[in-house]
């Protein structure tokens, strides 16, 4: 179909292309030929001729050509081109001026020899190893001046980082010999004295100086570390009593040998109250709660109060906090708790009193030593209600290791605990039992792997004594997905029963196990540019009185948006055994 343009259109298009002209304004071309693509970008940044504009007059630019000798020079030797020849040829073209520069380098300058000497106290200081085993300029290779300036930075941030604040070069050249095409590097360094921390001067408000000086790792007379320093900092950081921590050298104050080390801490607000919610498909909505007092007293103490409440599940725990010795790396908790948790099978209602010693290993491994006391009343299928006492000590280990993202794209995780209840301390019955978590990422360019482990196991006498909370069970979201929430596991045992039973339903009901085994693998594909990832999976698994499990397996999709607190998972699964069919599972949280 035709249609016609009226004239104010047409003058209106005209006007648009008169005013876009300007944006569309020739710019100079300087073009270079010859030599490696490192030598021509590095003569172009040096050419000044290169920021003159098309208006610029022709004595200019040919003044500007003259000068341009030295810079060409000056960017050829950098890179180790020393015999460097060029023809330059300046155009003036209609609309703009313009420059063909054709270069031959000829034969490099390559290093020879490279001369390091550390004069001072740092002389025999293995800080400075590197500099001689891994300087950064190989023997032999094309001369770079660029290189050679990093290595005497180098120099400097080491001297700076471990306190030889008067540290200077007494010598440093590189030594050319045109006609052999070589060079030598001599670099001689003198360090002077280290410098030892002198006086701390720690500024704070809301806790007593001695319990803060506990988190010191290093001490007045200790040589100075800037890497200590910032230890310090992230530990004062990661204390929950802090908003900001600033801790510096004194460099205008030193005298002595010794630096003065300014800290000045900044508190956080001493009580903070927190609502949330939630949901997953094992203890379906749920609604957060939380109160924390940071520093009850100026020693440190805390005390925090949380609950999880839920239809399936919920969760209660006050909890007191003592920091020890190493306020960073160990403290005593003395707590309470309340857990009610509802499956289609068993009903649990627990009481925990308790108190536990954790302490973080220099290696990153968390221990923690604990003694509680259960009391839980707890039905199984259609069995009464039971009530149980147990005292029951433990020990655990766990380590996390990951990248630091939301969406980690490599990392590990590991839990391990071992507990029991020895009837002589006066638990209604004895038992021990061992419990291992771990969990594995690996990244790569097409996506990533999940792995998941977790395994169980109980010796005791009697099973029929333990209550719900101990007994292992399978299935739900983070176990074999595609079945419900605990379903897996042991049923009754009718082999020795004979008649036919008034209640056939009880062949059916999963009363949970001493052994459980559970594993999974996954692959995720993150979107590029996206929050959202996809995911296929396959879990394997169960929960069993013996070495004999039946597994049961399942396998599905699912969607992940990752929100700054971790993925939202929500996963589609097919059981492969039995009649579950299809399962929907929501979870959220971070993946390690």
């Amino acid at each position: 179909m035709l249609t016609s343009v009226s004239p104010f259109a047409r003058g209106f298009a005209l006007l648009l292309a008169l005013v876009a002209l300007p944006l569309v304004a020739a710019e100079p071309e300087i073009e270079l030929e010859g030599g490696t693509k490192s030598l021509r970008e590095n003569i172009r940044q040096h050419l000044t001729l290169a920021d003159e504009s098309c208006k610029t007059p022709l004595w200019r630019l040919h003044a500007l050509l003259t000068d341009a000798e030295n810079e060409i020079a000056v960017a050829a030797q950098a890179l180790g081109f020393y015999e460097l020849e060029y023809e330059a040829k300046l155009r003036n073209d209609k609309e703009c001026w313009g420059l063909d520069i054709t270069l031959t380098p000829g034969e490099p300058v390559r290093v020879k020899e490279v001369r390091i000497e550390i004069n001072g106290e740092g002389r025999q200081d293995d800080i400075f190893k590197s500099l001689y085993d891994k300087p950064g300029i190989k023997i032999g290779n094309r001369l770079n001046h660029g290189s050679y300036e990093t290595l005497k930075a180098r120099f400097g941030t080491l001297a700076a980082i471990h306190g030889y604040f008067d540290a200077t070069f007494e010598h440093s050249q590189i030594s050319i010999n045109t006609e052999e095409k070589s060079a030598i590097i001599e670099l001689v360094y003198n360090t002077g004295n280290r410098y030892r921390i002198g006086v701390i001067n720690l500024q704070h408000d809301i806790l007593n100086e001695s319990f803060l000086r506990r988190y010191f790792n290093f001490a007045e007379g200790d040589y100075y570390d800037s890497d200590q320093l910032l230890e310090l900092k992230n530990l004062y950081n990661a204390s929950n009593y802090f908003s900001v921590a600033s801790i510096a050298p004194n460099l205008q104050e030193l005298k002595d040998n010794k630096v003065t080390v300014d800290m000045q801490l900044e508190a956080r607000k001493r009580r903070e109250y927190s609502v949330g919610a939630g949901v997953d498909t094992d203890a379906g909505p749920r609604v957060l709660l939380g109160f924390e007092d940071r520093y009850v007293n100026s020693n440190g103490h805390s005390i925090a109060a949380d609950i999880n409440a839920a239809e399936k599940k919920t969760n209660a725990l006050l909890a007191y906090t003592i920091p020890m010795r190493r306020p960073a790396y160990e403290f005593l908790r003395i707590y309470t708790g309340y857990e009610k948790e509802i499956t289609d099978t068993t009903r649990s209602y627990k009481d925990t009193y308790g108190t536990s010693y954790t302490y973080y290993q220099d290696n990153k491994w968390l221990q923690t030593y604990a003694l509680d006391y259960e009391r839980e009343d707890s039905t199984i299928g259609t069995d009464p209600e039971t009530s149980t006492d147990l005292i029951i000590p433990s020990v655990s280990i766990t380590r996390t290791k990951t990248d630091g993202n939301p969406y980690p794209l490599s990392g590990w995780t590991l839990l391990a605990k071992l507990s029991g209840s020895p009837q002589s301390l006066g638990s209604d019955f004895s038992f021990v039992q061992f419990h291992l978590r771990a969990k594995y990422i690996k990244g790569f360019s097409f996506g990533r792997i999940l792995l998941r482990s977790e395994l169980g196991t109980t010796q005791l006498d009697d099973f029929s004594e333990l209550p719900a909370s101990v007994r292992f069970f399978a299935g739900g979201d983070a176990s074999v997905r595609g079945y419900d929430y605990k379903s897996l596991g042991p049923t009754r045992d009718f082999s020795g029963f004979t008649g036919p039973l008034e209640n056939p339903k009880l062949a059916d009901e999963v009363i949970g196990g001493n052994n459980l085994l559970v594993n999974s693998i996954e692959y995720d594909y993150r979107f590029e540019d996206s929050k959202w990832a996809a995911a296929v999976f396959f879990d394997a698994g169960n929960a069993a009185n013996d070495t004999k499990i039946e597994v049961k397996r399942g396998a599905g999709v699912g969607a992940r948006w990752i929100s700054p607190i971790g993925p939202i998972r929500i996963d589609v699964a097919k059981a492969l055994d039995g009649d579950e069919g299809v399962r929907l599972h929501i979870s959220m949280g971070p993946d390690l």
